[in-house]
């Protein structure tokens, strides 16, 4: 009888392995050089279960042994599906045979270790859409362990929709054809992420018996381009105001820094003010100050350039700050913000939570990018605040009486047509008074027209000492002014307007030798009825104010009532 001896010789010199496995795939019995490509002696692996075995050694294997028991063979029908490297025989009790070859130059494990040093994930995924091989980039991507992710279904993995949106890719894959494609896609785990990825179907003869799949997270690449698509697209929209545009900046950029704050802030000599905020958690409301020494802000203001940490608390640039101490922020990034060539403010984003990553170079220009854009912004909105002042400020010169510097003519009617509207509208009338200053010729011609303008200016201020809050006093041309007095009945204004007289005769104007001027007005006062012009209302005033002056000067008359 010959010795059996020389059969394990052999195997082990061939490097190859046959297991004797049962019908529950654990292992009965196994001869070779089980130290070299399973790691463990023959004995130590009886009663294992199949699928604890190094996944580079049996993925294929146990990929055909699935194919094979799929089939459920007949008598004439396939018992045997083999390799070069390994090959699976259904014997008639209904256990199986396996051999396991290495192959040449196969040190224990070169595909695996080889995918291992590969920066981007590879997965094996056999036809029943389970794992047979990770690297090592797929297994930190997904953070399980080798073990516990060879067997799993790739669905286990995945949320439940983007598992549906890549099985139909899968059986492309498993029907032989290269499947490339770019999606996000949602992991079970509840975090999201772009993907490239290329399908490469595997070949057993005309047979496909798995696909790799080889790919790559560009989260961050997506995202950046995204950015920069929102930059480009908000800072041209014309639909939307300043403030929109800036907070969706900000918006965008959190997203992609994955950071909670976001902060346009303007600075001014030592103070910092917060113009426009943005906000994953507590809000922080535009106005808000801070002494600007109090601020990370100040850090980079010094840098004059972006100014970043990721754990404050350890950074010796930061730790013992004021802006730490107050509210914790150990992740910040910063930049200054400038128009027409000076700082104008900060653009900032930070977060109480340390950032999982130090901010890489492409951040800080993507940062400038967002500043830039900020800026341009910033720059239109400065420009239009200044445009916006001229304006006012030349429509105010055009409602201004240039001497007094009380409402003018125009002014005067503007206000008049919109008492008469509300009061068509139901509101309580109002009144009207036209004064005129006394013996004014005889002032510009004893003292001069400068004097008379000094009396004209000092009469102005003085008649608005007496009014009550709402009433209106206008120049309307030379030395006549009006007061309008809103909800004032006829009465009512009679006493407002003599108090004005009383007011303005008590008073003394100032002369440049010392000497003093006084001053005395009439005028004359009426009451607007329902549906009458203004310039009705205007003449009965005004005619009671001559006969105020006939009567004497230095006091008041009513207006006679309407036609």
């Amino acid at each position: 009888m010959i010795s059996p001896s020389w059969r394990e010789e052999v195997l082990t010199l061939s490097r190859t392995v046959h297991l004797h496995v049962d019908r529950e795939r654990r292992i009965l019995e196994a001869l070779g050089d089980t130290v070299s490509l399973l790691g463990e002696p023959p004995e130590a692996l009886v009663g294992c279960p199949l699928d604890a075995l190094p996944p580079a050694r049996t993925h294929l294997a146990t990929t055909l042994l699935e194919q094979l028991t799929a089939r459920a063979p007949g008598p004439r029908q396939t018992r045997a599906l083999e390799t070069e490297s390994c090959g699976v025989y259904l014997l008639t009790d209904g256990s199986v045979a396996l051999r396991l070859t290495a192959e040449p130059h196969d040190d224990g494990g070169v595909i695996q270790r080889l995918a291992d040093r590969l920066p981007v994930m590879v997965a094996y995924v056999d036809p029943a859409g389970c794992f047979r091989l990770n690297n090592q980039a797929y297994l930190d991507f997904i953070g399980l362990s080798r073990e516990a992710l060879y067997g799993r279904p790739v669905s286990s993995v995945l949320d439940e929709a983007s598992f549906a949106k890549v099985a139909p890719r899968f059986r492309r894959a498993l029907a032989g054809e290269e499947v490339n494609y770019e999606d996000r896609l949602t992991l079970a785990d509840g975090r999201t992420a772009f993907f490239k990825v290329h399908y490469v179907p595997d070949f057993l003869e005309d047979e496909v018996v798995g696909f790799y799949a080889i790919i790559q997270d560009i989260s961050e690449y997506a995202s950046m381009i995204q950015l920069l698509r929102d930059v480009h697209t908000g800072i041209n929209r014309t639909d939307i105001g300043t403030r929109e545009i800036i907070e969706q900046l900000l918006q965008d950029a959190l997203a992609y820094l994955s950071l909670e704050i976001g902060l346009v802030s303007r600075i001014e000599e030592e103070r910092y003010t917060v113009w426009w905020a943005a906000s994953r958690g507590p809000e922080i409301a535009p106005g808000t100050t801070f002494a600007l020494g109090d601020t990370y802000c100040r850090l980079m203001l010094d840098a004059a350039d972006v100014f970043h940490t990721v754990r404050a608390g350890e950074d010796p640039r930061v730790s013992g700050h004021p802006c730490y101490q107050a509210f914790g922020l150990e992740s910040y990034i910063g930049i200054p913000l400038r128009v027409n060539g000076r700082v104008w403010g900060t653009l900032n984003f930070s977060s109480a939570a340390p950032r999982g990553r130090a901010f890489s170079e492409i951040e800080e220009e993507l940062l400038r990018l967002i500043a830039n854009a900020a800026e341009r912004v910033i720059t239109h909105e400065v420009e239009f605040e200044r445009v916006r002042r001229e304006r006012d400020r030349m429509a105010d010169r055009a409602m201004t009486d240039h001497l007094t510097g009380l409402p003018n003519r125009s002014a005067l009617e503007r206000h008049i047509e919109r008492l008469m509207q509300a009061r068509d509208a139901g509101a309580s009338p109002f009144s009207l008074a036209v004064l005129d200053v006394d013996h004014f010729k005889a002032i510009n011609d004893t003292h001069g027209h400068d004097v008379g303008d000094r009396v004209l200016r000092w009469l102005g201020a003085r008649m608005a000492e007496c009014l009550r809050d709402g009433d209106l006093v206008a120049r309307s041309g030379g030395e006549e002014f009006v007061i309008v007095m809103p909800g004032a009945s006829e009465d009512a204004a009679r006493e407002i307007v003599e108090r004005v007289r009383t007011h303005v005769r008590q008073g003394r104007v100032p002369l440049d030798d010392g000497q003093t001027l006084g001053v005395t007005v009439s005028g004359g006062i009426g009451e607007h009825q329902p549906g009458e012009p203004y310039p009705g209302l205007f003449r009965r005033a005004d005619a009671a104010l001559y006969a105020a002056k006939r009567a004497g000067r230095d006091r008041t008359h009513l207006a006679a009532c309407p036609a």
